[in-house]
């Protein structure tokens, strides 16, 4: 959109979402659905019914806007009231409660879609919210103060992610009792106002007499002080420096003018994070500390540097991973939560962990900053906080740095040399690095543009450091995965290229387990099980945290026909990626089919399917444990599924592609599969 194109306008923005959805959903995912959509349809016609529009609803979220604050805030305590009545019809763990964030702000419209702080500062007034309740900015409150029959609670002034200025914040009182009360707000009472005045006349006073007399006083040399900034935690250092007029302000030197009188209170401590509850985490907890890094947000205002800041996570969860006496979630589950208000109770209940690490990118040309704080879930303390002001080679350090630091702070003890490098023999070439963050940032979308751009891009790193292991593991990658895309006429070549550029890696690097996961897995293709089963093994000894190394170990273990360890690698990877991608539920219904597990095998196969239901591999495997469960009808419908994505597949074809080690395993998925109509 050109700077011509940009259309502003001062709008109410509605933004909700779902209380606990991932938790609803693991339990029943078809109920849940169901739900939402009839709960979703409810919100739709009651928006409407108040003259607004939905703007947009994906997942469990709605986000809508209106003309008038006013239309808004009834709307919303509408749709609470209705959906509180149709909760008491539902179980208690079954309830589904919306939380609701009213915001009265500047938006962009952009075709049918806004954008702007209007619509980010509703999404985090939402996520202040409790489960059926409703908080409204202090621009929204402005407006309906008097007009509706509601109460309001106010909740201060409140710090939000993303958002320069803090937002004053109010509870809505939905109770008719507590229509036209206001709760919390205090006004300043005349004569405080002149009291405030005068001690800040006072503090101006004091402060430039000490001005005048450090201008005209001579003064012994002073050491140089190196301040390391930080970012301000719980509690806050106290740091010296220039500090607004104030009754507290002390001269360097022993200069004692009389105080003046005390007319200023402190300000009210922060509002107490919500604390985490074992009880109600979806895991319980590891016996060893537990951490997940949320993605760093991208601060640049510039969306092209989100590699950037994702690829600055991605590090430190992989530096992390390789520590045993630490349990990392992986950044599939994480990443879930990118772009959204969540808060450290709601991540660390989900994913059932203690730790929380969460920070910021901001890069300005040459300049860099990173911010990171370290946040005890259960207690609701911060660890740590930290600045990173530095220059944007300095990037290896700073990474570096974050990692020991979390180490550290959990008191865990590392074996060996004592530490842990981030990029181990990896490059001191920054362009390289980059390039490489975008590579990887491409090939994962697994498609072809990306997969190829990946190609290009990990070939320019390796022209500029070809010592560099990255880029070369990058490359068999993306020869591997010609072949599940169907970039390749020839298969067998793409594998060899994929095992030539791997092994390159692992000779200018032996401790890069992902190039082991790699190198295992095309050792398995070529039907060379004990030597994939080898080097997966030592991906995982290298990062014991690692989700993807344990779920490829899994996988050929299973094609080695060793299905009971293959069912616990698995169970191993989607505890440490609690979020994971379809292919770690579809090797499981594999692998419970082989051992005649056929009602988990099938549980595992739906799982599949709602993740991503067109991936075809999933398709398939579920149609084959419904066929070998003997429910001939669902292994029909999986097999209508199979042809709607691919019209062309074939049973002969696929067989060729499955690197069964055992005749008898080969025999009973492609018996399954004929027997439920695939040809």
């Amino acid at each position: 959109m050109t700077t011509q194109e940009v259309k502003r306008k001062l709008a109410a923005i509605l933004s909700a979402d779902v209380k606990g959805y991932s938790r609803l959903m693991g339990e029943d995912e078809k109920g849940t659905v169901r739900t939402l959509n009839a709960y979703k349809e409810i919100m739709t016609g009651l928006i409407q019914h108040h003259r607004g529009r939905v703007v947009d609803a994906p997942g469990d979220n709605v986000l809508a806007e209106f003309g008038s604050v006013v239309d808004a805030v009834e709307c919303a305590v509408e749709i609470q009231k209705e959906l509180k009545t149709r909760n008491t019809e539902l179980p208690v763990d079954r309830k589904m409660e919306f939380r609701i964030g009213v915001n009265l702000g500047d938006v962009i419209e952009d075709g049918e879609q806004i954008l702007g702080d209007g619509v980010n500062i509703a999404a985090r007034l939402e996520s202040l919210s409790e489960a059926g309740g409703i908080c409204i900015s202090g621009t929204a409150y402005d407006q309906v103060e008097n007009k509706l029959s509601l109460g309001y609670e106010y909740l201060g002034e409140q710090a939000v992610k993303n958002i320069a200025k803090p937002v004053r914040v109010y509870r809505v009182l939905m109770e008719p009792e507590a229509a036209g009360k206001v709760i919390g707000e205090k006004k300043v009472k005349p004569r405080q106002w002149q009291m405030a005045t005068m001690g800040l006349v006072i503090g101006v006073i004091v402060v430039a007499a000490v001005v005048i007399w450090k201008l005209y006083t001579p003064s012994a040399p002073q050491p140089e002080i190196t301040l390391k900034e930080k970012v301000v935690a719980s509690p806050p250092e106290k740091v010296p420096t220039v500090v607004p007029p104030s009754t507290e302000a002390a001269p360097q030197k022993k200069v004692k003018p009389p105080p003046p009188e005390k007319v200023t209170k402190p300000p009210p401590p922060a509002p107490q994070m919500e604390v985490a509850s074992k009880e109600k985490m979806t895991f319980p907890l590891p016996d060893k500390p537990s951490i997940a890094v949320l993605p760093f947000d991208n601060m640049s205002g510039d969306p092209k540097q989100e590699f950037f800041s994702d690829g600055i996570t991605e590090t430190i969860i992989t530096a992390l991973s390789k520590v045993p006496r630490l349990f990392v979630i992986a950044r599939n589950s994480t990443f879930t939560y990118k772009g959204k208000p969540v808060k450290v109770k709601q991540v660390s209940e989900e994913l059932g962990v203690r730790y929380v690490l969460e920070g910021s990118v901001q890069r300005s040309a040459d300049r860099i900053r990173i911010t990171a704080q370290l946040i005890d879930a259960l207690t609701g303390h911060h660890i740590w906080a930290e600045r990173y002001d530095r220059d944007l080679k300095d990037i290896f350090a700073i990474q570096d740095e974050i990692t020991m630091r979390i180490i550290t702070s959990l008191e865990v003890k590392l074996t060996g040399g004592g530490t842990i490098r981030v990029q181990a023999s990896g490059t001191n070439n920054l362009e390289a690095y980059l390039l490489c963050l975008q590579a990887n940032d491409q090939i994962i979308r697994l498609n072809k543009d990306g997969n190829l751009l990946a190609k290009q891009l990990a070939e320019k790193a390796i022209a500029l450091d070809p010592k560099y292991p990255d880029p070369y593991h990058l490359l068999g990658r993306a020869s591997w995965q010609e072949v599940p895309l169907g970039l390749t006429k020839d298969p067998r070549k793409s594998i060899a290229n994929a095992m030539e550029f791997t092994q390159k890696a692992l000779a200018l690097d032996s401790s890069l387990a992902p190039a082991h996961s790699t190198l295992g897995m095309l050792y398995t293709l070529m039907r060379q099980h004990d030597e994939g089963i080898a080097e997966c093994e030592k991906a995982v000894n290298l990062e014991p945290n690692s989700a993807g190394a344990y779920y490829v170990l899994g996988e050929v273990l299973r094609y080695a026909g060793r299905h009971e360890e293959a069912i616990s690698m698995c169970k191993k990877a989607i505890r440490l990626n609690p979020f994971p991608p379809s292919w770690y539920f579809f090797g499981l219904t594999n692998a419970y089919s082989l051992t005649g597990q056929y009602e988990e095998a099938i549980k595992a196969g739906k799982k599949a399917i709602h993740i991503d239901p067109n991936n075809m591999v999933s398709r398939v495997f579920l149609a084959a444990a419904y066929s070998l469960n003997g429910q001939e009808e669902e292994a029909q419908i999986e097999t209508k599924e199979v042809l709607r994505i691919n019209p062309h597949f074939s049973v002969d074809q696929w067989e060729k592609t499955i690197p069964y080690k055992n005749e008898e395993d080969r025999k009973l998925i492609i018996g399954a599969l004929r027997k439920a109509g695939l040809k």
